[in-house]
């Protein structure tokens, strides 16, 4: 039996790319590195109470820096903080612009929660597909800081997030793909729970090319915040739902960008009653 090369020839190459287009969670940091990750925010709250809305936009950007300590086959080192935030917010006849870099911002009202979390740093060492092994925080006493978060999550998009370290087991930051192989159309999920609010994540690939591996992601989660507000206790109750885009360095494994859109219903609890609230959040997040 005569074998044309050619066929064969084109059959080689087609496994070839098959096979090229697959790709794993495993992350290449390099000693010394350092990364610059920016988050801008942009929220509209919509409160219905005693026959009217009460509108509440807010505009953030939040400077992070994560810094490569330490990097193996099977670990990596990360120490990471937050360097500026920088928010604008309208509603119920205030307006706010803040700057964590204006010494008069930081003398006002938001100073003291914002300098907390600035004065937070959380060293993290994870496994070689991002997961967490460690996780110690310095700086900042730890409720001071959650509480800051809390009053500050109104108007700054992921805040809580950013501010609170990762359990032991729990995907960080970075991880986002798994550590085994998938291609164009495969998808998994992950849970995470976070101080009680469990969220529920699905990722698909979208695209994989030369450069850069493109998610779709898909999360819904419910959360819970006690707060205070002009001296009331409130109690904002939310379910969300986010969906987007997340593009990935092929090479590296690291994330380039994620671009978001939350929407949330809910309600606020005050000793005034209780009244529904709708949510709307777009977030872009960049690393460098």
């Amino acid at each position: 039996m005569r074998f044309h090369p050619i066929p064969l020839l084109l059959l080689t190459l087609i496994t070839y790319a098959t096979h090229a287009q697959k790709v794993s969670g495993k992350l290449v940091f390099q000693p010394g590195q350092v990364l610059n990750i920016t988050t801008k925010s942009s929220m509209s709250n919509l409160v219905s109470a005693m026959g009217q809305e009460i509108e509440l936009k807010s505009e953030s950007t939040v400077d992070q820096l994560v810094k490569v300590t330490n990097t193996t086959e099977e670990s990596h080192t990360l120490s990471q903080e937050i360097k500026r935030i920088r928010m604008t917010s309208e509603g119920m006849g205030n307006n706010i612009n803040f700057d964590s870099d204006n010494e008069k911002d930081m003398k006002g009202q938001f100073g003291g929660p914002i300098k907390e979390i600035l004065g937070k740093k959380i060293n993290l060492v994870i496994d070689a597909s991002g997961n967490t092994m460690v996780a110690m925080s310095e700086g900042g006493p730890s409720k001071s800081t959650a509480d800051g978060a809390n009053m500050l999550s109104q108007f700054i998009g992921g805040i809580g997030e950013m501010t609170e370290a990762p359990k032991q087991g729990e995907a960080s930051f970075f991880k986002v793909l798994p550590a085994t192989e998938v291609g164009k159309g495969d998808g998994w999920t992950n849970t995470i729970d976070r101080n009680g609010n469990k969220i529920e994540e699905a990722y698909s690939v979208a695209e994989i090319n030369d450069n850069a591996i493109i998610l779709n992601y898909l999360s819904n989660s419910a959360s819970s915040r006690v707060q205070e507000n002009m001296g009331m206790e409130v109690t904002i109750n939310m379910k969300n739902k986010t969906e987007g885009k997340i593009t990935v360095d092929r090479k590296t494994g690291i994330i380039k960008e994620k671009s978001l859109t939350t929407t949330a219903t809910g309600n606020v609890v005050t000793g005034m009653g209780e009244f529904p609230i709708n949510a709307t959040s777009t977030t872009l997040v960049t690393i460098n």
